[in-house]
């Protein structure tokens, strides 16, 4: 009976994410043509303006990863080009070992399905299609996604609380988190300092020693709290073995002046290297970003590092980005 459970135990282990090597993508969403991006470990941040493909870029590793095979996905939408036919693929790394992942897709609707398990060469690597790759990826632990900051005081007010009625999910009774925040709050070099709770409320600290109830401060103020509180809540889940370790924060700083987010931005750097995460972050501002890869031509084909911040642009010109380009996107062979 012990083995039986020991058993069950293992088949519905779940596997973590450890890094996203690599996506590339065709005609998907705001981008037109081929466009091929890789990752850093660690913080990279996608750099552009408003309707630049940040968010596509966002929505291209959770719909890669994504087991849905039919689903009407949000912000589905093709600018630059006239097809609903896009291809998507992700090189990732998880259970130790790499994964070369390949979608493709009419609209909403997942047509073909490619993994290979393990590098090319090796004798154990394995290969699945379709509905094999369905199972396999329901087997992933999520990717969790930042991607809308509401500012409520009830959201506060549960964090810290036993009381969940209609509450964000993401606050839940964590304590403990507080003395984390407050860790990093001095960071962001904001006048509030402190985050402290009294009775059933939560008051802001600042640096003269005024208290002020939190859901009263500056709505820039708010939203640094409110933001390091969600990431905060989401590493604990991670620690907890619930996700995978990767973070995916898209808008993060709406409603914020750049003082504001430089600070927020330094937080983040603390937080990535105490916890061993890989985050992909959105911004419009280049200057203090960790690894920016700036995304701005998505009519142009083009290549994106992080390394040297290089955009190789035209793969008719570029013989690498060609070279590239066909072995990932055009030359796919089980």
């Amino acid at each position: 009976m012990i083995g039986r459970e020991v058993e069950i135990m293992i088949e519905h282990q779940k596997i973590p994410v450890t890094k996203i090597i690599s996506v590339a993508c065709r005609d998907f969403m705001a981008f037109s043509g081929v466009h091929t991006f890789e990752f850093d470990s660690g913080i990279n941040s996608i750099i552009g303006g408003n309707a630049s493909g940040k968010s596509s870029l966002i929505s291209m590793i959770t719909q890669t990863l994504s087991p849905e095979t039919s689903k009407r996905w949000n912000k589905q939408w093709y600018p630059n080009n006239n097809s609903d036919q896009s291809l998507l693929e992700i090189k990732f790394v998880a259970d130790g070992k790499t994964h070369y992942l390949r979608r493709v897709m009419n609209g909403d609707n997942t047509t073909d399905l490619h993994l290979y398990i393990g590098e090319d060469g090796d004798e154990e690597r394995e290969f699945l299609r379709d509905s094999q790759v369905v199972g396999y990826l329901t087997k992933l632990k999520p990717i969790f996604l930042l991607d809308s900051f509401a500012t409520s005081r009830r959201d506060f007010f549960t964090w810290t609380s036993r009381h969940k009625d209609n509450a964000d999910s993401m606050f839940v009774y964590r304590e403990d988190l507080l003395d984390k925040l407050n860790v990093l709050l001095p960071i962001t070099n904001q006048k509030v300092v402190k985050v402290v709770k009294s009775r059933n409320d939560l008051y802001a600290v600042y640096d003269d020693g005024q208290r002020v109830r939190l859901s009263s401060i500056a709505s820039g103020n708010l939203r640094v709290v409110f933001v390091l509180a969600k990431i905060l809540t989401m590493l604990a889940t991670i620690e907890e073995d619930d996700l995978s370790r990767i973070v995916l924060i898209d808008e993060i700083e709406m409603g914020l002046d750049r003082s504001s987010m430089k600070g927020l931005n330094d937080a983040i750097k603390h937080i990535a290297a105490e916890n061993d995460c890989q985050f992909m972050i959105t911004s419009r501002f280049v200057n203090g970003r960790e690894n920016p890869i700036r995304v701005n031509r998505t009519r142009i084909p083009s290549y994106y590092k992080t390394q040297a911040n290089t955009i190789y642009q035209n793969p008719i010109i570029t013989s690498h980005f060609q070279k590239f380009a066909k072995k990932v996107i055009w030359n796919w062979k089980p």
